[in-house]
């Protein structure tokens, strides 16, 4: 069955740009979606990230808290989603697995975060739907085009999140086949917890993507 398909950026909660649910609640109205895909980094789990951690940050206790308030507005808007689980959502497993922790006495996503309806994908797993390959992006190929490149090596049209700077469709032809790659930006705001990127010229570009009947993708940017 051909469907129309919202994608949700990197959103990374607590620090969610406000006006991001209304901006993607106005974009599955306008194109008449009828599924969700999350690309994943849900949350952001600054409080456990492996790198330098900003002081000016909330503690673990206290940024799930605050985190969990944004998941549930995503979660009261689209509540049957599927998520491909990224690198700062599986933070708490990968510090897990460092301390010597098994996986067993870990609790579910869905649970940990009060979303029944959403559907997890492991962490580097892909989710196929009308031949569209969906990946968080921390896998395959990165860097600049990652998304094109990534649909060449699985001849098929492939979307991804994950690199908070591009956004955007570009297509691929050969003599048998029309593939795509798209980058679907992010829905970050300001936050101390984004501050690393502050040296950098290139700034995340907020916006969701469209994919239409598994031939036809949109990126939908937010303006500044």
């Amino acid at each position: 069955m051909h469907k129309r398909i919202l994608v949700i950026g990197d959103t990374h909660c607590p620090a969610m740009l406000p006006e991001y649910v209304d901006f993607l609640r106005d974009t599955y109205k306008q194109w008449a979606c009828d599924t969700v895909v999350h690309i994943g980094d849900v949350v952001d789990w600054h409080a456990m990230s492996y790198h330098e951690r900003n002081p000016a940050c909330a503690s673990a206790g206290d940024e799930y808290s605050i985190a969990l308030k944004q998941v549930q507005l995503l979660y009261k808007a689209f509540p049957k989603t599927v998520v491909m689980t990224g690198n700062h959502d599986s933070l708490p497993a990968r510090q897990a697995h460092t301390a010597g922790i098994p996986a067993e006495l870990l609790r579910d996503y869905a649970k940990v975060w009060e979303t029944p309806g959403w559907d997890w994908k492991p962490r580097y797993a892909t989710y196929k739907l009308d031949n569209v390959t969906f990946a968080h992006g921390d896998r395959g190929k990165g860097g600049q085009y990652a998304a094109l490149r990534n649909a060449k090596d699985n001849f098929g049209s492939w979307v991804q999140g994950h690199v908070h700077g591009q956004a955007g469709v570009q297509y691929f032809a050969n003599s048998n086949q029309l593939i795509f790659g798209m980058n679907v930006g992010c829905g970050i705001g300001k936050s101390a917890a984004m501050d690393y990127g502050l040296k950098f010229n290139t700034k995340p570009v907020r916006g969701c993507g469209v994919i239409i009947e598994g031939t036809h993708a949109v990126f939908e940017p937010m303006s500044l």
